[in-house]
């Protein structure tokens, strides 16, 4: 048989989700026109039996499921999965309406889109197994409640993980903005004088101008005054020469 129904627009409220959905010209369009099909849900989902169901000619939707509209009959199957997977708060409900020529609107509560969406998916497959005969493999309702469980928590895991992901990154930066510091005798520093000597060198001059003596660095020479006009010295940057083991520093203008 072809695709039974045809789920036209989905609607997300507050509270609410209503699915116009339209029964195939091909399809039966009451539960009474496929007896053997009806049996097959009963059979599948016994509990289907003992749905309150207010303003029909019965209050539980055993009494009218023989002969209901194919629609209703998709509502009640959803209700049960979402019943089933403990998510949907204590009472499930539905509501379904004719709105056109083989054209019905069904509203859920919702406590969840995603949930009652994939439930109202998943009853659409178990009608299209039951009203084209049946068959292997029969529908395991209450695995593809688990799967609509799992579903749900995997979409809310993956929320948590990626704000926490960002949570720890953020901690990582703060941390490395309060202490960037790198110790000249750790693997780090080793792999970096293997990798550039002269940062390396550069890293060990910064470590011995911090120990030094802030009260030595204070300490002004009286000749250096005097000499400020002479030539270049041997160890000044701008002259040709230059202590080994000291990195050169780089003018910047």
């Amino acid at each position: 048989m072809a695709q039974m129904f045809d789920i036209r627009k989905v609607t997300i409220g507050p509270k609410n989700l209503e699915a116009i959905v339209e029964v195939a010209p091909s399809a039966p369009l009451m539960t009474s026109d496929d007896a053997e099909g009806t049996s097959l849900v009963l059979d599948l989902i016994p509990e289907l039996a003992d749905h309150i169901c207010l303003g029909d000619a019965s209050s539980h939707f055993g009494g009218v499921i023989e002969n209901t509209e194919l629609a209703h009959l998709l509502e009640h199957v959803t209700v049960e999965l979402l019943a089933r997977t403990d998510l949907a708060g204590d009472i499930s409900s539905g509501r379904t309406i004719e709105v056109g020529d083989r054209l019905y609107e069904i509203t859920f509560a919702c406590p969840d889109d995603v949930l009652v969406a994939a439930a109202l998916s998943s009853a659409v497959w178990i009608l299209q197994w039951a009203y084209s005969g049946g068959g292997d493999p029969q529908p395991d309702v209450d695995a593809i409640a688990s799967g609509l469980v799992g579903l749900v928590e995997s979409l809310d895991g993956g929320d948590a993980d990626q704000s926490e992901g960002a949570e720890e990154e953020l901690e990582f930066s703060d941390e490395a903005e309060e202490g960037a510091y790198l110790d000249p005798e750790s693997a780090e520093a080793a792999d970096l004088a293997g990798e550039d000597p002269e940062a390396f060198e550069e890293l060990e001059d910064a470590e011995d101008f911090e120990d030094q003596d802030p009260e030595e660095e204070l300490v002004e020479d009286p000749d250096a005054e005097a000499n400020q006009d002479d030539e270049p010295s041997q160890d000044d940057p701008r002259s040709g020469s230059w202590p080994e083991n000291v990195p050169r520093p780089r003018f910047v203008r």
